[in-house]
């Protein structure tokens, strides 16, 4: 039996907490300023690590002397999560459509929601499931074909040029000549935060950390520490400079904060137990599920963002609760999971 991590799953539930920060903006009426850093350099470590761990459990379990087993284990993880992605989808099917209608419809919007599902997410937050679907491929291929060296290359080429789009789209747009091609860009792909440029990176670090032996833990931590430092200065740069936005999440000094975090949380040994797993599933309903509280809380109250946090998370909780619990009474609840 493959050894279970205490300390990812537990990292997982914290990363879930903090993906509702972002967008529930917990500390707006405390301060804007710690409310902006706090979503852009603790908080945009979730979602990064979310797929490198993913990415790590999957990739463990491959065996170079039998391809056929790999696809079978591919195909079976991309079943799983287009099913959940497919629930979801319908579940927010009534926000979807007051949100395409309510200021009126074109057909335009069809050809959108078509673009989105496949590639941003049927809903904005699910985006996270069809990247994770689409990053899953390309980064298995490019192993399958050319090796981890190459793999780790072609990832980081894809991520730089999402990482050029993403941050620096207030520039593009504001130059002639490429403002034409940018918007050609954003039509077409809306942004490069998806499972082309953002996703195959930190897939291909899972990979490389199923691959290569762990760090030491003390090199890990003051890895992830500098790493860390050196990506609150990023953050700082582009704010300094007017081009941090709120979607604003491709960042250079992601890569080795995630790399060195991941690094350090597998070399922490604590006794596995079946809470853990709880925390696991916990956390994937939390992801999935916060919008449908955070979306009603913030129309009612506005301008109380940290209690809409705890409103949010509550709700989220207490949802993720009774799908654990009630998962063997009603087997439906498990296609949730």
């Amino acid at each position: 039996m493959k050894r279970q991590y205490a300390s990812i799953d537990i990292a997982r539930y914290v990363s879930a907490l903090l993906v509702v920060c972002i967008h529930t903006f917990p500390f707006l009426e405390i301060s804007e300023t710690f409310n902006t850093y706090f979503i852009h350099t603790v908080c945009r470590l979730a979602v990064p690590f979310f797929f490198t761990t993913s990415g790590f459990f999957f990739f463990r379990n491959y065996d170079s002397e039998n391809e056929d087993l790999n696809e079978t284990r591919l195909k079976k993880a991309l079943i799983r999560l287009f099913r959940i992605y497919l629930i979801w989808t319908i579940i927010y099917l009534p926000y979807t459509i007051f949100d395409y209608t309510h200021n009126g419809f074109r057909i335009s919007y069809l050809f959108t929601y078509v673009r989105d599902f496949i590639f941003n997410g049927s809903y904005y937050h699910l985006w996270f499931l069809p990247a994770l679907m689409l990053a899953d491929v390309i980064v298995y291929c490019l192993y399958k074909k050319k090796g981890l060296n190459f793999t780790l290359l072609i990832t980081f080429i894809l991520y730089f040029v999402g990482y050029l789009i993403n941050v620096y789209t207030p520039i593009w747009e504001s130059i002639p000549g490429v403002s034409f091609f940018f918007g050609f860009f954003t039509k077409t792909l809306s942004t490069a935060r998806n499972g082309i440029f953002f996703g195959p990176m930190f897939i291909a670090i899972g990979l490389l950390l199923s691959r290569t032996r762990r760090l030491p833990k003390k090199v890990s931590l003051i890895g992830f520490l500098i790493s860390f430092v050196l990506f609150f200065v990023e953050v700082s740069l582009y704010r300094h400079f007017g081009i941090l936005r709120d979607l604003t999440s491709m960042y250079i000094c992601l890569i080795p904060a995630i790399y060195f975090l991941v690094n350090y949380l597998l070399k922490i040994n604590i006794p596995y137990r079946k809470m853990f797993t709880i925390l696991r599933h916990d956390s994937l309903m939390i992801y999935t599920s916060h919008i449908l509280f955070a979306k009603i809380f913030l129309a009612l109250m506005p301008h109380a963002h940290l209690v809409v946090y705890f409103l949010t998370l509550a709700c989220a909780q207490c949802l993720a609760g009774f799908v654990t619990r009630y998962q063997d009474q009603y087997p439906i609840l498990k296609k949730l999971l």
